[in-house]
Order: C-alpha cells, then structure tokens, then sequence
C-alpha cells in the first residue's frame, strides 16, 4: 500500500486504512457503476461510469492479471494514497466475473514510442505556468488515453 500522505497529516493506522479500504469496496458494489474495457494494449484500460453523478474515470492495470499496480484517474485514488478507490474496486469485482483474454504482462512499448512521447512532455512541463498537478497531466495521459 502506497504511503502517500500530507504533510503535517497524522499518519493512519491499520484499522483506519482498512476501514477506508472497506468503504471504497463497499461503494462499489451498492453504487451502480458501469464498467466497460476501452482497451487491453498496451494495458488494460477500463471506464468506470456512474450514471447518477455523470462522472467517468480510468482505471488503469499495467500488469494484468496482477492487479497490485492499479490506477485511476479519480481524485480519491490521487489524494488518499490507499492504492484503492471505489472504481478500482468495481473493476477487479467485473474482472473476476469476466477475465479479459491479453497476453501476460504489458506490451513492450519501446516500438510504439509511447516512452519517448512521456519523455518529451516531461521535458516540456518545465515550461508550465500551471500548478504541478497540472504539468503531470501531459505525461500521464500517453499511458491512459490515445492522445490526439
């Protein structure tokens, strides 16, 4: 579990994150989340929809079917540093009912230029007036989204 946490901000214990597991686990299910696969090269990339909200998020499983490295594009998954959040959640319970077929691990991305695309917009983040959260952005999205 990451161990990403405020400054100043007292560190949790044990129960306290699993109690926050918990929850996000819990959400997932009784939430009506619509999970959809929106890719599976070079990762696994799942929509997690909440019609009710209007809100959509990423999901994200760089090494599928390990399911240790997920991500996700929502702001609890960013700010919490549970290593989980409710559509993480919602995707590994739609991924147990139905696997998705892929070869094991992620596809080398050396050919498709993909890390050198990432190097590039760290490069250029530098020269962003915008808060650093902001600057990350650019670079993160070669790996969640097929930029245009």
């Amino acid at each position: 579990m990451p161990s990403h946490r405020r400054i100043g901000a007292p560190s949790p214990d044990a129960d306290e994150l699993r109690a926050a597991v918990d929850e996000r686990r819990q959400r997932a299910i009784e939430e009506p989340l619509d999970v959809r696969v929106r890719a599976t090269q070079p990762y696994l990339r799942i929509e997690v929809r909440n019609p009710i909200h209007e809100t959509r998020y990423l999901v994200l499983f760089p090494t599928y079917p390990s399911l240790d490295t997920a991500l996700c594009t929502c702001t609890d998954f960013a700010r919490r540093g549970l290593g989980t959040c409710k559509h993480i959640e919602a995707a590994v319970r739609w991924l147990a009912d139905r696997p998705v077929t892929r070869p094991v691990g992620p596809r080398p991305l050396a050919r498709s230029g993909t890390w050198k695309r990432i190097d590039r917009a760290l490069d250029a983040r530098g020269a962003d007036p915008g808060p650093p959260s902001q600057a990350w952005r650019k670079p993160g999205c070669w790996l969640y989204e097929t930029p245009r």
